[in-house]
């Protein structure tokens, strides 16, 4: 519930500290003293939207403050959590501040948050109903929403289930469409693709295979200059008149003879041996590659056609072999999906209707769950009107089929009533008047108080009505008091005598200023007060005692 609340210039009031009790509390007072600014800034602080002209003229910001005990809502707790907000679990403690230049600074338990954020947790929090309020009741958008939270648990796996498959369904059938009206477009496609992985798997290349030809062309551009370095090679090593090969076992052989007579002369002869023989296998290769070494033009030819080939797929799908490899699965993949039943409107459409038959059969389960909870409702909210002595009006929720599937289900949902027996059913937006929307607003709300709102706001939600409904509106919002806190701006005697609490708001002037104060009123107090709603300020004997009468109705 909502504890204390702190406005600091705020309109016209400079400072208003107010601590609130469990039940229902009325706040009275004449007209233009302040009492719709405390709404106001209750309103604020549940994430209204805010502008420069509500900081009390002469100050630079106002400052608005609330505290509310946290009830065990499960829901409440999980987004006070997701937002960040940390603190006692119990309790939040709201912080507003509007400067004149427009910019607003939230806080909850101490932590910046945004103005979503706010709203979202207030949304929670405080329920305000003021007189134009009951139109909200007349949109038969918000009947069904109205429906399923009455419902809760009862509906919400039913809602569930059928939101996931509609989604999927929706999927599929936007797939379907987005083919049939680009089949043009995706042959076009898959012709390419075809002719490209065909282009591609007979080419065949291999990772390496480029750099590998290159090699191979650059041996045979380069024949006769490698065959006559070879020849040279092999004669230095091994020639007629003698070469590097018999150099080196001559000298080999004169090491060896004075070797005995000094070990470094061992070990030169060592070193020229190993020369020696390295220089007889490099002599052997050399002859090896000089007989292998041939020249074929056609094979020149060849290799300059693949690597013209091998260019020329470079230059379309990549800027290297392995690009073009890359490029290769790609497109193989891309047609995997296109032979998929991805685009095959056939199969889709199969799948399409088989999801369309479960569908049916989910959205009649919600539809078979919707209603009976609206009998339900039905049957509480006759009894809520009944109470409020409209004996001959009847409130009935009308299904109404749709056409195809949409996210909600197959219904539209909307709320009839009938005001006087005979008058037959109609929707609330064309049958309610002013003071039967008023009841109607009262007797939903005392059906839905249970729906785990902190706080419920009637600002003058009960003007039009006077005498018995008075009384019996009286009386409903105390019982709606019983499971929310129930805050209440009224003018009706009876809803003031009925309230548990009582706060009269009056204003004054000082120092040309005008203020508005609230004070808690003791049980003389509230006589006071309602007597002076029955007769005005001429309070009269009989007018107290009517007062005091009214409050032991209660």
């Amino acid at each position: 519930m909502l504890e204390n609340l702190i406005i600091e210039n705020f309109a016209i009031i400079e400072k208003v500290d107010l601590q609130f009790e469990e039940g229902m509390s009325v706040l009275t007072g004449e007209t233009g003293a302040g009492k719709s600014i405390i709404i106001d800034a209750l309103f604020m602080l549940t994430g209204g939207r805010a502008n420069s002209e509500m900081v009390r003229h002469g100050s630079k910001k106002a400052v608005l403050q609330a505290v509310f005990s946290v009830p065990d809502n499960q829901k409440l707790r999980d987004l006070i959590a997701r937002s960040g907000v940390a603190g006692d679990d119990n309790e939040l403690i709201i912080y507003r501040e509007l400067n004149q230049n427009g910019r607003s600074i939230i806080r909850i338990n101490g932590v910046l948050v945004n103005l979503k954020t706010l709203a979202a947790i207030g949304r929670y929090l405080v329920d305000i109903q003021g007189q134009n309020d009951a139109q909200q009741l007349l949109n038969p958008e918000e009947h069904l929403p109205l429906l399923d939270a009455f419902g809760d648990e009862k509906i919400t796996q039913f809602r569930n289930d059928y939101q996931e498959l509609f989604q999927k369904f929706r999927s599929i059938t936007t797939r379907i469409r987005n083919i049939q009206t680009s089949q043009q477009e995706i042959t076009q496609r898959l012709d390419l693709l075809k002719f490209q992985q065909e282009e591609l798997q007979e080419a065949n290349l291999q990772p390496n295979e480029e750099n590998d030809l290159l090699d191979a062309r650059d041996k045979l551009r380069n024949f006769k200059k490698i065959a006559d370095r070879l020849q040279l090679t092999q004669t230095t090593l091994s020639g007629e008149q003698g070469g590097a090969i018999d150099s080196l076992a001559e000298a080999v052989h004169q090491l060896q003879d004075i070797a005995e007579y000094d070990d470094q002369y061992a070990e030169l002869a060592k070193t020229i041996s190993e020369a020696y023989y390295t220089a007889q296998d490099v002599g052997r290769d050399v002859d090896e590659q000089l007989s292998e070494l041939t020249y074929d033009e056609a094979e020149l030819i060849r290799i300059d056609d693949r690597l013209q080939l091998i260019h020329s797929l470079e230059r379309k799908y990549g800027t290297s072999v392995a690009d073009v490899l890359d490029f290769q699965a790609k497109i193989e993949k891309e047609l995997s999906l296109i032979d998929d039943d991805e685009y095959d409107v056939e199969r889709l459409q199969v799948k399409q209707n088989d999801m369309r038959q479960l569908l049916r059969k989910k959205a009649i389960k919600l539809r078979e769950a919707r209603q009976k909870v609206a009998r339900n409702l039905e049957k509480n909210v006759n009894q809520q009107l009944n109470d409020l002595l409209m004996n001959g009006a009847e409130f009935a929720v009308h299904f109404d089929p749709v056409e195809g599937y949409i996210s909600s289900g197959i219904d539209k949902v909307e709320f009839h009533v009938q005001t006087n027996v005979g008058e037959g059913m109609a929707p609330l937006v064309k049958i309610a008047s002013g003071g039967e929307a008023a009841r109607l607003m009262l007797a939903l709300k005392t059906t839905f108080a249970k729906q785990h709102i902190i706080s419920i706001v009637f600002d003058e939600a009960d003007t039009g009505v006077s005498g018995r409904v008075a009384q019996a509106i009286a009386k409903k919002m105390l019982t709606i008091s019983t499971d929310s806190q129930v805050l209440a701006i009224t003018h009706l005697p009876q809803v003031a005598a009925a309230a548990t609490h009582h706060y009269l708001i009056s204003k004054l002037t000082e120092n040309d200023r005008t203020l508005t104060q609230v004070a808690p009123l003791d049980e003389d107090g509230r006589v006071h007060a309602i007597a002076m709603m029955l007769s005005g300020d001429n309070i009269t004997e009989t007018a107290l005692a009517n007062a005091r009468d009214l409050r032991q109705e209660f």
